[in-house]
C-alpha cells in the first residue's frame, strides 16, 4: 500500500513529535509532583527541552530537510514558533485549571491536539521552503 508524501509527514511528525511530547508530560509530571515547583513553571521548562528534541525531528526526519546552509534561521523561527506557542499553553493551561477547573494532565491534552495541529502547519512552512526532496 502506497501512502501519499503528506501522510507519510504527519505520521512521521506526530510520532517524532509524540516522543517530544512523552519527554514534556514527565518533565511536567516530575517537577510538578516531585519537586512542588508551580505547574505553569513545569510546563515553561519541559517545552524548552521538548521543543529542541522536536525541532531535531522535524527538520531531519520528518521533512527531511539536509540544509545546512540556513540552519540558525529555521532555528530562529522554530523557537519564535515555539515561543508563541509555550506562551499560548501557558495562559490556556493556566485558564483552564484554575477556572475552567480541569485537571492539569486533561487541561494539557486538550491543548496538545489543538496546539500540535498549529504546530505542524509552521513547522513545514519553516522546512519546506529549505528542503531537499
Amino acid at each position: 500500500m502506497k501512502v501519499s508524501k503528506r501522510t507519510r509527514e504527519i505520521l512521521m511528525f506526530c510520532l517524532g513529535g509524540g516522543i517530544s511530547v512523552s519527554v514534556y508530560y514527565a518533565i511536567l509530571y516530575f517537577f510538578t509532583k516531585y519537586t512542588n515547583v508551580w505547574y505553569p513553571i513545569s510546563a515553561v521548562i519541559g517545552s524548552v527541552i521538548m521543543y529542541r528534541i522536536s525541532f531535531q525531528f522535524q527538520k531531519h526526519w520528518t521533512f527531511k530537510n539536509k540544509d545546512r546552509t540556513k540552519p540558525r534561521k529555521q532555528l530562529t523561527l522554530y523557537f519564535s514558533m515555539a515561543f508563541g506557542l509555550l506562551l499560548t499553553n501557558s495562559i490556556f493551561l493556566y485558564v483552564l485549571v484554575e477556572y475552567v477547573h480541569l485537571k492539569m494532565f486533561v487541561a494539557q491534552f486538550i491543548l496538545t491536539f489543538i496546539l500540535t495541529i498549529v504546530s505542524f502547519i509552521v513547522t513545514k512552512q519553516i522546512l519546506k521552503s529549505n528542503s531537499s526532496a
